[in-house]
């Protein structure tokens, strides 16, 4: 079997799986109505496992393309995001973080062009977030973060 990206896709959800399977088989089980804590990621596991290996059989089978040059503007620039997203949240609030978020994310596809559309569509995507999480959920986000309250607002 060549290695393809059906294979890389099979042994990853394989492997997964089978981790998470073993980790997960150290907690009890219970029963379908008494379920324990390791009910639900016992059959999660075993579903990723079961995945992999027919991803793995369909490689095998069909053939499948070679791996694609990784095009690492988007490896590199979303977890980056995130991880300003994490370190942003307090000092800006949360519409301003998400908002931060969104644009320099979307930053990481070839066709993303900054302009009035994106920018509406990342303000709008900011309040629901604020709205959802904040008011609807209740969750303690500050709206309005550190450095904006400094400034006065």
């Amino acid at each position: 079997m060549k290695l393809s990206q059906d294979v890389l896709l099979g042994l990853f959800f394989s492997v997964i799986g089978a981790v998470s399977a073993w980790i997960a088989c150290s907690y009890p089980f219970g029963t379908s109505s008494r379920m324990g804590p390791g009910y639900f990621p016992i059959i999660v596991s075993s579903l990723l496992l079961f995945t992999g290996l027919l991803v793995l059989f369909r490689a095998r089978l069909a053939g499948s393309g070679s791996i694609p040059t990784i095009r690492w503007r988007p490896l590199v620039l979303v977890p980056v995001t995130i991880l300003i997203f994490g370190l942003m949240m307090e000092k800006l609030g949360l519409p301003l973080a998400v908002l931060l978020l969104v644009i320099l994310s979307a930053a990481a596809s070839v066709k993303f062009r900054l302009d009035w559309k994106a920018f509406a569509g990342s303000l709008v995507f900011a309040g629901l977030c604020s709205v959802v999480f904040v008011e609807l959920l209740g969750l303690p986000i500050p709206i309005i973060g550190n450095w904006l309250q400094g400034l006065g607002f």
